[in-house]
């Protein structure tokens, strides 16, 4: 049984599940009222500064 969207109740096509299988709404529903999957923010050990200079370091 396919899952529906849950603000119009239309079934989230297959290919949607397979590639977002937390999200509950369909493509249009998202479109219209943004996404309902929530990215986690990971720490990535350094400060900004450190940041910055190793960003410069890689473009020239």
């Amino acid at each position: 049984m396919a899952r529906r969207c849950e603000l119009c109740g239309r079934p989230i096509p297959e290919e949607r599940l397979q590639a977002l299988p937390e999200t509950k709404r369909c493509v249009e529903c998202a479109r219209k009222n943004g996404s309902d999957i929530k990215s986690r923010r990971i720490a990535i050990g350094m400060d900004v500064d450190t940041y910055k200079d190793l960003l410069g370091a890689i473009r020239s």
